[in-house]
């Protein structure tokens, strides 16, 4: 499978702002004060986004694996096919 260059990191910065929405809203809920619930959702903000471009850089430096070989009666398949 072949991923788009920081396709990764980019729904995973979607992720984060979505959970750091969620932390303001249950901090809110939870009773809590508007300045730390958003304090905390930058928090969460940039621990998701660290962790989806770390994800992004092991999923692009790591190293590719080698083409399986096709086998002779496979080859002869794709012959007599076209």
């Amino acid at each position: 499978m072949t991923w788009r260059p920081y396709m990764v990191a980019r729904y995973g910065v979607y992720g984060a702002l979505a959970i750091s929405a969620l932390s303001v809203w249950l901090g809110e809920k939870a009773g809590g004060t508007l300045d730390f619930a958003l304090m905390r959702a930058v928090f969460v903000f940039l621990a998701f986004t660290a962790m989806a471009f770390g994800a992004e850089a092991l999923l692009s430096f790591s190293p590719l694996r080698e083409p399986e070989e096709r086998s002779e009666e496979a080859a002869k398949d794709d012959q007599h096919d076209g």
